[in-house]
């Protein structure tokens, strides 16, 4: 589900992030203390100017592509910066959680990384295929004893 935005003379899309957003997120937004309260002053305080390259990287021009290198990016935001409402940047905020379920994500990633912490400490290996190890015939085990070829099926009795 996208959300439109008019922004100055352009219209921005905000939809659930790539990747590579993701990436662009998290190093732009390193050691960010989040507001109190979620209403513009909360996060104008918290984000400071990085509020604007936020914005630059979630919101993406109708018709272009997320992957925007740093320099496009610091364009984008300083004409966001002078040409977005303040009503606007709370609604991208709002629907920035709904599009993006943080908490979901987080949960996943911490039951991923609780998986992967158990196999390493108990030291135990899943194969990566289900299916039986093939072995070799000589590995093969036996239920009993292969009667020779000469032998005769009739006891002598």
């Amino acid at each position: 589900m996208d959300k439109k935005y008019p922004v100055g003379e352009k219209t921005y899309i905000q939809r659930p992030l790539v990747l590579g957003q993701v990436e662009q997120l998290i190093e732009h937004l390193k050691g960010l203390k989040f507001p109190k309260t979620f209403d513009l002053v909360g996060i104008q305080e918290s984000l400071g100017e990085k509020i604007y390259l936020a914005l630059a990287i979630i919101l993406v021009e109708e018709g272009k592509s997320p992957k925007r290198t740093l320099d496009e990016l610091e364009t984008i935001a300083d004409e966001i910066h002078w040409t977005i409402r303040p009503e606007t940047v709370l609604g991208v905020v709002e629907d920035f959680f709904e599009l993006t379920p943080l908490a979901s994500i987080l949960q996943k990633l911490s039951g991923v990384m609780l998986n992967i912490t158990s196999r390493l400490s108990t030291g135990s290996e899943r194969p990566l295929s289900s299916s039986p190890r093939e072995t070799s015939p000589r590995e093969t085990i036996s239920s009993g004893d292969i009667p020779p070829e000469n032998a005769s099926l009739s006891s002598n009795t």
